[in-house]
């Protein structure tokens, strides 16, 4: 499975160009992408547990052309994220809400399904998995002085097609976004072993199974698929 991933493959993936962060159902599909970013100047406050299994989702900001009624000198960070558009409609905020109060409180048989993509650097980004839409807070943020959507997502896996496949993707999406931002940086996002920058994959050292950290920047490499497999196969 390919670790890091360019904007263009994300587009391939997903089949359309992605403008936005929350997409719900794009193109028809079942399922809702999110595409988010933890870095300094990222402009919502996204973020994983230390585990990588839960993530925390902001909503996303008004929207002057789609949601202001008659005021356009409004500054989006400067008022309450928006459960309705002028029209009268659901936002992506809304809908995703609605989504999520109909599984907690049982009016809905399966969470909504949410692919996550991450962005490390500038087209550069990572492919964080499959998520259920678990819970929803809309909240007084002393931070920003606002209220925003705070969507609660809980990991389900990936859609890897054998057991070696998942593992390392679990393992990689433990790496928090930092650590895989400085070993880019660190590596010049080639394989330390042949200078490759196709199909790489964030590898820990010292395996995750065999106690090997994730938050230690001496512990991640960038490796090619090719290897990335060769190590695996050599550690018993």
């Amino acid at each position: 499975m390919k670790d890091v991933l360019t904007y263009d493959d994300v587009v391939a993936i997903e089949g359309f160009r992605i403008q936005k962060g929350i997409n719900i159902h794009p193109k028809g599909k079942s399922y809702t992408v999110l595409l988010m970013s933890v870095g300094e100047n990222s402009p919502y406050n996204d973020g994983f547990d230390e585990s990588g299994e839960i993530l925390s989702y902001e909503g996303e900001d008004i929207s002057i052309r789609r949601d202001v009624r008659d005021d356009h000198n409004l500054k989006p960070k400067k008022v309450d994220q928006p459960m309705f558009t002028k029209k009268g409609n659901l936002t992506n905020n809304g809908q995703l809400y609605m989504a999520a109060e109909d599984f907690k409180f049982k009016r809905r048989d399966n969470a909504e399904s949410v692919r996550v993509y991450e962005k490390i650097s500038p087209n550069v980004w990572s492919d964080k998995g499959w998520f259920d839409l678990v819970d929803v807070d809309f909240v007084y943020s002393k931070i920003e002085g606002r209220k925003v959507f705070k969507y609660k997502l809980h990991a389900k896996g990936s859609n890897s097609v054998t057991p070696e496949e998942k593992e390392e993707f679990e393992f990689s999406r433990r790496i928090p976004t930092i650590i895989k931002q400085k070993v880019w940086e660190r590596d010049q996002g080639k394989c330390v072993d042949c200078g490759s920058t196709n199909d790489l994959h964030f590898d820990h050292i010292i395996p995750f199974s065999k106690g090997g950290s994730s938050s230690d920047l001496r512990n991640v490499q960038l490796l090619c698929s090719k290897h990335n497999l060769s190590k695996s196969d050599k550690i018993q």
